[in-house]
């Protein structure tokens, strides 16, 4: 018998060593793959606890996320600029603008319960249950990282989101400046003029930033 973070930190073990296949490395909570389109990345959700009865839950799941290279190229023209050190490929993070695209059958957080009649230890049918499940998941998580830093892949899911923010209007121009000068790349510009640094922050540098890059093309 286990607690049930000691259950959590074994099933986290089985869970790198079945990224290894998909090329993934690290160890918990967060294992990487890096690409030619960027960095993919699955990891584990943060663990959230509840009590019933006295009966402690302990809930978590997967997560996944992918970083194009052009983004992880913008940050550091801006990290450039603030005199600040380059981020390392490996260590690179978002745009985190895309939903996972999963179903819900592999989204839906697991659960680990306490043993009513061993205190504190995880009750080996949900430890049995969730490690029976995790090769499926496992793949689906790998797969769609992966699957996002395909060529343009990430791009055409961002220009295909309905109603786009401010936000996903700026990544929608940094991934399009690797294409030069376009009329799509024009569009989102002026999309994000039209927001104003309140709405977009990073507006004015992802304006300076095109402006610079396509000046090269």
């Amino acid at each position: 018998m286990v607690s049930p973070d000691s259950a959590v930190r074994r099933l986290m073990r089985d869970t790198g060593k079945l990224l290894q296949p998909y090329g993934f490395d690290g160890a918990e909570p967060s294992w990487a793959r890096i690409v030619p389109g960027g960095v993919a990345r699955v990891g584990r959700t943060r663990a959230t606890r509840t009590w019933t009865d006295g009966q402690q839950l302990l809930r978590f799941g997967l997560t996944l996320s992918a970083t194009p290279l052009a983004w992880w190229e913008f940050r550091n023209w801006c990290a450039e600029r603030l005199l600040q050190p380059p981020i390392p490929l490996d260590e690179a993070t978002g745009p985190g603008l895309i939903p996972d695209g999963l179903a819900a059958d592999v989204t839906e957080l697991w659960c680990l319960r306490t043993d009513p009649e061993q205190q504190g230890h995880a009750q080996s049918g949900d430890i049995e249950a969730i490690r029976a499940q995790l090769p499926r998941r496992v793949h689906a998580y790998a797969r769609r990282a992966l699957q996002l830093l395909e060529p343009d892949r990430y791009l055409d899911e961002l220009l295909a989101l309905p109603d786009p923010h401010p936000h996903i209007w700026a990544a929608i121009a940094i991934l399009l400046t690797a294409h030069g000068p376009t009329p799509q790349l024009d569009n989102a510009i002026a999309h994000l003029r039209l927001s104003g640094t309140t709405a977009s922050p990073h507006a004015e540098d992802v304006i300076a930033y095109v402006a610079a890059r396509t000046a090269l093309v």
